[in-house]
């Protein structure tokens, strides 16, 4: 093909197809930022996901378009079809992204999902971490000449900026972030890394805000009833607003949750407290701040399970009961950490 040819062909048409929870759909930011970048405004950029996962996807700033579905793939392929899309990035490798690569005429790439070397892990049979998914991500779009950011970039120089709502009134600049849970119980925060996390920050006369969704409003109050310091904004307020909020922290301490990468993503140093999944399952922040630190339960070097539903240490389904690797956590370590920061 000649450079004039080339330079005349129509730019490509990318349908990402990411069927998973909020945290997942924030880790396409890195991916659809340097496509854009590469591609300039005449590529279009679209991502199909669940219903559930809409307020993340409202995050990804350079998308054209977001497909919502409730199940299956087929609510969307007439739409999708009626697009003409060339390639479809499969991220997530599960029934649905195989049943719709089989309807679209487009080229599919799918990601590695290193499920071998993580089932492995899980068993205690594998000790070198997978690489991170996000890397894994870059390797499906490198032979377009897509590349990742430079290894020493971070932040929004690594993930591009998102799309922001407003910062919330009662939300003070320069706070600390207390991220308390996800859906998942292994992946709760500790009572005693929250009380660890607020004292140090009062003793700083720094505010701390607690962030979550509906589901961890209960224990916000709660923890709010004892330090009526704290504010609140768990459940009050859309993903925006929560990651406008987040973009004004000074630290962020939180479990494995979507809280996690969006401060990675926002350059906000990151306390990341782990459980029954681990860093080396290939989901840790990705290109955090530099001064961002990960908190491991004592004594346990091999993670649950993918995607902390289950302990192997515990039988009880109570996210705070003492044998669960969430509670493992060093609250002092936090502290100490904190105390460099802040």
């Amino acid at each position: 093909m000649t450079q004039q040819a080339h330079d005349e062909a129509p730019a490509p048409r990318f349908l990402i197809a990411r069927f998973s929870a909020l945290g997942d759909i924030v880790l396409m930011q890195p991916l659809v930022h340097a496509l854009r970048a590469h591609y300039g405004p005449e590529a279009r950029i679209d991502l199909i996901c669940l219903r559930r996962s809409a307020s993340a996807a409202k995050l990804l700033a350079a998308l054209d378009d977001v497909h919502l579905i409730d199940r299956g793939t087929a609510e969307a392929v007439p739409t999708l079809k009626a697009l003409g899309f060339d390639y479809l990035l499969d991220f997530h490798g599960n029934v649905r992204s195989r049943s719709l690569a089989r309807q679209l005429d487009a080229m599919t790439l799918r990601v590695d999902k290193a499920s071998f070397a993580r089932w492995m892990l899980l068993r205690g049979w594998r000790k070198e971490p997978v690489r991170p998914f996000v890397e894994r991500c870059f390797d499906v779009v490198r032979p377009f000449g897509v590349m990742p950011p430079s290894p020493e970039s971070s932040g929004p120089d690594a993930w591009g900026g998102f799309q922001l709502g407003s910062v919330p009134k009662d939300v003070p600049e320069g706070h600390l972030a207390l991220s308390l849970s996800s859906s998942q119980p292994g992946k709760h925060l500790s009572d005693e890394v929250v009380n660890e996390a607020i004292a140090t920050a009062s003793e700083r006369n720094v505010p701390v805000v607690v962030y979550g969704g509906p589901t961890e409003a209960p224990r916000a109050a709660a923890i709010q009833a004892n330090h009526p310091e704290v504010n609140v904004i768990a459940g009050d307020i859309d993903l925006q607003a929560t990651t406008a909020a987040l973009a004004t922290a000074k630290a962020l301490v939180t479990g494995d949750t979507a809280t996690m990468h969006l401060g990675a993503g926002l350059g906000v140093p990151v306390g990341s407290v782990w459980g029954c999944t681990q860093p080396s399952l290939g989901l840790a922040p990705w290109r955090p701040h530099p001064d961002s630190r990960a908190f491991m339960p004592s004594d346990r070097t091999a993670p649950c399970s993918k995607h902390g539903a289950s302990c192997k240490h515990t039988k009880s389904d109570d996210p705070f009961d003492a044998g669960r690797c969430g509670q493992q956590a060093d609250p002092k370590a936090v502290r100490i950490w904190m105390e460099g920061l802040l």
